[in-house]
């Protein structure tokens, strides 16, 4: 299993046991969190750190 495949199942792991009980019950709820997990916590947080990056990569091109 590669590495980014073995932390998004830690990922998920967190985010289940972060879904009530109802939002499992069938397909489309559970779709639903997933979607809602994502455009709320994973995303956000992806973009943030790739912003980060960018920003610290375009400080040390203006250093040289």
């Amino acid at each position: 299993m590669s590495v980014v495949k073995e932390k998004l199942r830690e990922i998920a792991e967190i985010l289940y046991q972060d879904t009530s009980s109802e939002d499992l019950e069938t397909f489309e709820t559970i779709e639903l969190s997933v979607r809602k997990h994502i455009l709320e916590t994973v995303a956000p947080e992806i973009g943030n750190f790739f912003a980060i990056q960018q920003g610290e990569a375009e400080q040390e091109e203006s250093e040289k």
